[in-house]
């Protein structure tokens, strides 16, 4: 069994480091040299790009970092892999460009699921995460076996399309836990509680959420790097999201005013820092201006 992975990011380096731990053979390819390396190091093969050795993958899985590579990795899958193939495409990007990969990647005959995930890397790290998984269902059944040892749960979500849907729920959900996590955080500093005591408190009472569990230990400890989930992503995602609720005349007055505080971010705070880093838009003097 082999699965051959493109793009060796924060993500597609824990996808590697937890199919190998498996005893899954993993090929994967990324320009950078130091995320060759990380894959070498867990026990894998590195390439520098997408080439003939994909067709000999059990599975192909996509990570990468921006609409472009996508729309660039997709072409050249079109013409390197084999009928029957599955790729799973696990980003968070517009539909458009999504049904666009589908395109280039089908012309070989191999079938593109569209299969965000919920999670962040430090979650993708100890195989944490939820995979939506749209397309043709017996694809997504082959590709099951494989996703497990990165996920704790599969969703079958329908038709193509269907997953980059319900990532942008999952999104919109996470950004508005986020910003209340360090609102929440901040009103608690004002009072002059204790972090830890605060911390305890929503980690086991009825105001309790995965977000506050996950990032407020990155609040309180002011501990931004390395990112689990870095600004610069979340502006694209933030992005996807907003366009899509403006083109449906969807009435969010909630996501417009976290839109507003992230904005606020993305000005100030370093876009390589986690997400979390929006506490610091609470925490300066300047945040209302």
């Amino acid at each position: 069994m082999t699965v051959g992975i493109v793009g060796l990011g924060i993500m597609g380096s824990a996808y590697a480091a937890n199919l190998v731990d498996a005893g899954v053979a993993v090929a994967g390819a990324d320009p950078s040299d130091e995320a060759r390396q990380r894959l070498v190091s867990a026990g894998g093969t590195a390439h520098e790009s997408a080439g003939p050795w994909l067709a000999q993958c059990d599975l192909v899985i996509l990570a990468l970092a921006s609409p472009k590579i996508l729309g660039e990795v997709s072409q050249a899958l079109g013409d390197l892999l084999e009928p029957g193939q599955v790729v799973v495409e696990t980003g968070t990007f517009a539909l458009a460009d999504k049904l666009a990969a589908q395109a280039a990647v089908e012309r070989s005959g191999a079938v593109l699921l569209d299969s965000p995930v919920s999670g962040t890397g430090a979650q993708a790290a100890s195989a944490d995460l939820v995979f939506m998984a749209s397309g043709p269902a017996d694809a997504i059944e082959t590709a099951r076996p494989y996703l497990r040892h990165i996920c704790h749960t599969v969703i079958e979500a329908g038709p193509f399309g269907a997953g980059s849907k319900l990532k942008y729920v999952a999104n919109h959900a996470v950004a508005l836990h986020n910003c209340a996590a360090a609102e929440t955080l901040h009103y608690a500093d004002a009072l002059d509680l204790d972090r830890e005591v605060v911390y305890r408190m929503l980690s086991n009472g009825a105001g309790q959420s995965r977000m506050s569990d996950l990032r407020m230990p990155l609040m309180i400890e002011g501990r931004y790097e390395p990112a689990t989930a870095q600004m610069s992503m979340f502006e694209k995602d933030l992005s996807i999201i907003g366009d899509d609720i403006r083109a449906h005349d969807v009435y969010t007055p909630m996501f417009e005013v976290v839109d507003r505080v992230y904005s606020k971010a993305w000005e100030n705070i370093p876009k390589d820092w986690d997400t979390a880093a929006v506490f610091e838009v609470y925490r300066r003097k300047d945040r209302r201006e």
